[in-house]
């Protein structure tokens, strides 16, 4: 019972975080966005702009990965499966390397799969779009 309460506890406190990031960054692109660009932003629902807010979260942590993470990807620098320290903010995996720089790097690979994924999925919706509109009976 107190596991579920405090599950449900995190929760609700996820969700208003959640709610409180799309607003603030819907506030952020509203001021800075052109004014037909502002009014769309602002008829939007919040969900989509916390979408919005984690894709350039995302992006940020992929570009600035080099600058963000204390040792590179591959380097191995402690000990084996060292727990998080100081030095080692995840701790270590089998081999010693940075968990933490495991993770900041590994981010690059996720959003350049979900970018070709989506361009691919999106090529082909669009051609099969057109076959459709395109061929009679199809």
């Amino acid at each position: 019972m107190v596991a579920t309460l405090r599950f449900t506890l995190w929760l609700a406190v996820a969700v208003v975080a959640a709610a409180v990031l799309g607003w603030l960054f819907r506030a952020v692109l509203t001021r800075i966005a052109p004014a037909n660009a502002a009014r769309l932003l602002r008829s939007a629902p919040l969900s989509a702009s916390f979408g919005m807010a984690v894709i350039v979260f995302y992006l940020l942590v992929a570009i600035l990965a080099p600058t963000i993470a204390p040792f590179g990807e591959r380097e191995v620098v402690g000990a084996q499966f060292m727990p998080a320290s100081s030095e080692f903010l995840l701790g270590t995996d089998n081999l010693g390397r940075d968990m933490f720089s495991r993770l900041v790097f590994g981010v690059r690979n996720t959003v350049s799969i979900a970018f070709i994924t989506t361009a691919l999925a999106f090529a082909v919706g669009a051609v099969l779009g057109l076959l459709a509109a395109t061929v009679s009976g199809w």
